[in-house]
């Protein structure tokens, strides 16, 4: 496994509760970052705090809600200093369907949690790290956002649209040492692919 010295590091993750955020916000905290699980499922987000080995938190966040965005990064801020590391893990697969049978009500709730969800975080995470003159996002896509899968269309489209906004965010930054990059995944087992 690698290793890396995030000692004194802030790093917010969401969807960090399970599946890949759980994974790196293990693997961050074992590096020394002070980790922030973001996470609609509350109780599961505090157990995995309670199991890292740095002082960590947990806050319950909906990342489709921009208000409750904005209020918890304030929050995050107030109480750590700094966000140093942004990684944007929350996400939902949905039912897989042709376009022509999937309920409108299940595209955009994919498109809010996956698409806007991540745009909300790095919205309001951004004005920190341009203040610190710092900032490393990591944004989790997939690959079905550069193939597009046959009976998940939402998926992939909202997929797709992490990878743009992630390309655009990257050259809207590059000039203040934050860094914003994408991963694109193939299917993984966790909760999601259960879905």
């Amino acid at each position: 496994m690698n290793e890396y010295d995030l000692s004194g590091k802030v790093a917010i993750i969401t969807g960090g509760a399970q599946g890949i955020g759980l994974s790196i916000a293990r693997l961050m905290s074992k590096s020394g970052a002070r980790v922030v699980i973001c996470d609609v499922d509350y109780a599961l987000a505090k157990e995995v705090v309670n199991s890292l080995s740095q002082q960590s938190l947990a806050e319950e966040l909906d990342v489709t809600d921009s208000n409750q965005v904005k209020a918890t990064i304030a929050k995050i801020t107030k109480a750590l200093g700094k966000i140093d590391i942004l990684v944007n893990s929350a996400g939902i697969a949905g039912p897989n369907s042709p376009v022509v049978d999937y309920a409108v009500k299940d595209w955009n709730e994919i498109i809010a949690i996956n698409l806007n969800g991540t745009f909300n975080m790095c919205k309001y995470v951004l004005p920190s790290m341009i203040s610190n003159k710092y900032g490393r996002i990591v944004n989790i896509s997939s690959i079905a956002g550069k193939e597009g899968n046959p009976n998940a269309a939402a998926y992939s489209a909202s997929k797709a649209g992490v990878i743009a906004l992630t390309k655009s965010l990257g050259k809207e930054h590059a000039s203040q040492n934050i860094t914003i990059n994408c991963i694109t995944p193939a299917a993984a087992k966790t909760r999601i692919f259960d879905q």
